[in-house]
């Protein structure tokens, strides 16, 4: 009776289980293993290799989040929102964008480089393109660790616009990789 139950509680636990749980699941249990044993400096650097492996995974950029502002962002989430999207003819545009899932190139003496080619689309709310603008702006930071915090503070200057409501679409083109993310935010220009 004891064996039919522990071959019962195995069996179900066997099934509990993903087939081939692969590297994540594998990472997931060893970070609780650290944490387990106290060593939290280990669960840490368990988790950031954890972290980097979902991060190579994903097939493009993507974007945690875009926001109209005010002024360039000081660091990453330092920054302040525009209270609305309208714009006065000639005015710069300020966009704080957070990317994610790009490759890191090396600068050499233990430098890494994220780095971005930026392409801007002007379009209607109806999705008319007004115009394309290939490579308008490089985005680079070379640092001695491999950042995952990306601000990318960028500034679009529409000259010769008529007022109305626009969507501009930016498209950043990994430098370190094949990857692409766009995102887009819509604006309005007034007199």
């Amino acid at each position: 009776m004891f064996a039919k139950t522990v071959a019962a509680v195995v069996l179900g636990t066997a099934l509990a289980l993903p087939a081939g749980a692969g590297p994540v699941v594998d990472k997931a249990a060893e970070i609780e293993a650290l944490m387990a044993a106290d060593n939290a400096s280990g669960a840490i650097d368990a988790a950031n290799a954890l972290l980097a492996t979902v991060w190579d995974s994903s097939k493009e950029i993507g974007i945690h989040q875009t926001v109209l502002v005010t002024q360039p962002a000081a660091g990453y989430g330092i920054y302040n929102p525009r209270p609305d999207e309208k714009f006065k003819l000639d005015e710069p545009i300020l966009i704080y964008a957070e990317p994610f899932g790009f490759g890191y190139g090396s600068g050499g003496d233990g430098l890494y480089t994220i780095g971005f080619i930026v392409d801007l689309k002007v379009m209607t709310e109806a999705g008319e393109v007004l115009g394309e603008l290939p490579s308008v702006a490089n985005l680079d930071l070379t640092s001695r660790y491999q950042n995952r915090e990306f601000q990318a503070n960028l500034t679009y200057t529409l000259s010769g616009i008529v007022p109305g409501r626009y969507v501009l679409e930016t498209t950043l083109r990994d430098k370190n990789s094949e990857k692409v993310g766009t995102f887009q935010n819509t604006i309005e220009i007034i007199e």
